[in-house]
């Protein structure tokens, strides 16, 4: 969910004329090919993935982990700062700033400090969930933090991090928004939570295309979709990358599409090999009975599949999400009706904003381990194709604003030049 819209913004800046060299482990460098065949400038540093105890040997992202290994993984790339300062120290012209996830802001500040270079945040979000989840840290009296407040000790346990703070005292913020979603609030992120104005909103980066092992065959669902005569007819579910829901979960969402009477898609995370190793009740496994019973109006896809296609396709009405922000935004150019279940972190901030300030979304359910009711769910699914929704509407007008910002003269188009600017000019 991070790394491609992460290529995209180095595609960007690389059509501005900035040089680019990515920090990368082996087993993710072939998704980096389709970005290197367009700008063969882009220069890698890769090195190997640390080990750690805690994670299996051969993996080195979080596809193929459950969610409660994030600090695991953030503590295994820990590992990486010294090998980068030494590559940094003996490299004749070193870059002069760093952009990386915020994920990583407990070793990254640091070491941006050390080599006294400027760091920039890639935050996948917006200005409403930073603004709330920053400002409870971002003062101290009447001073905004800066470098003197921050204690520059490289935390490879990211529980231990105050990684908001590391995050505000960075030289700057890249918001994967645009700014006319993120309106005023950003003005007030900038002034009363960072204390400087360098936040560029820069979306939405679409996700660079890449090859991806495994994944399902884009012509066979676009055939499926094209013989559905009805526009707004088909209901998509998905909940990314990295929700698995629970065997009750599972049968309960089952018997609710099955009830709904709904042409459908439904994706499937594959089993996860951190939950192999004895992690949480993680099934995500369709209830044998379904596919049957449902045989003929919907599809069931595992594995990684071709959502933003998915979600333009004009058969396509609405979409159950889980409401994490690449997803959201996907729906949001798309033009469906969204049914928010906000399950965990920034999703909840996410489906907020969508409902109750912006009225693009409609909210189905919440919390990571509740169990809809079926009944109720199945009349949620049924209506959201089967009447006008004013939620969609909106959505479909935001949409055109969104990318409208991303064209030539677009206000995010404009942020990304005002960003090169800064960064070339220092």
């Amino acid at each position: 969910g991070h790394l491609l819209p992460t290529m995209e913004l180095a595609n960007q800046l690389s059509n501005r004329g900035l040089a680019i060299t990515f920090v990368i482990t082996p087993k993710i460098l072939p998704l980096l090919q389709p970005l290197r065949s367009v700008h063969p400038r882009v220069e890698t540093l890769i090195l190997p993935f640390p080990t750690h105890s805690a994670i299996p040997a051969g993996i080195e992202n979080m596809q193929e982990l459950p969610l409660s290994f994030i600090p695991s993984i953030i503590s295994a790339f820990s590992q990486l700062y010294d090998p980068i300062l030494q590559w940094f120290l003996s490299h004749p012209s070193p870059p002069v700033a760093i952009i990386d996830d915020l994920f990583f802001t407990c070793w990254t500040y640091p070491l941006a400090c050390r080599l006294g270079i400027r760091r920039l945040v890639f935050a996948p979000s917006h200005a409403y969930t930073l603004d709330a989840l920053w400002s409870s840290v971002s003062k101290k009296g009447d001073e905004v933090i800066n470098d003197d407040k921050v204690d520059l000790v490289v935390h490879h346990d990211v529980l231990k991090a105050d990684v908001n703070a590391y995050n505000i005292a960075s030289w700057g913020i890249l918001l994967n928004s645009f700014p006319e979603l993120d309106g005023e609030l950003l003005d007030h992120f900038k002034k009363n939570v960072l204390g400087h104005d360098r936040a560029w909103s820069i979306g939405p980066l679409f996700s660079f295309p890449v090859e991806i092992s495994q994944k399902i065959s884009t012509d066979n669902v676009m055939e499926w979709l094209d013989m559905c005569k009805e526009d707004n007819s088909v209901v998509y579910v998905g909940f990314g990358s990295q929700i698995t829901l629970t065997g009750a979960q599972m049968e309960a969402l089952a018997d609710g599409i099955d009830k709904s009477g709904v042409r459908f898609i439904w994706t499937v995370k594959e089993p996860m090999k951190g939950v192999q190793m004895g992690g949480t009740d993680d099934n995500s496994v369709v209830p044998t009975w379904f596919e049957d019973r449902t045989a003929g109006r919907g599809l069931v896809l595992r594995g990684w599949v071709p959502q933003a296609s998915i979600l333009r396709h004009r058969a396509v009405g609405s979409y159950l999400t889980h409401c994490g922000w690449n997803s959201t935004f996907e729906g949001l150019l798309s033009g469906v009706l969204l049914l928010a279940w906000p399950m965990q972190a920034d999703h909840f901030h996410n489906a907020k904003l969508l409902i109750d300030k912006l009225g693009v979304a409609v909210r189905v359910c919440e919390g990571l381990g509740t169990v809809p009711d079926p009944t109720e769910l199945a009349m949620f699914l049924a209506e959201s194709v089967g009447r006008s929704w004013p939620e969609r509407a909106r959505a479909v007008e935001l949409g055109r604003v969104a990318l409208k910002s991303i064209s030539s003269g677009g206000s995010s188009y404009m942020a990304l030049d005002s960003l090169v600017k800064d960064l070339s000019a220092k």
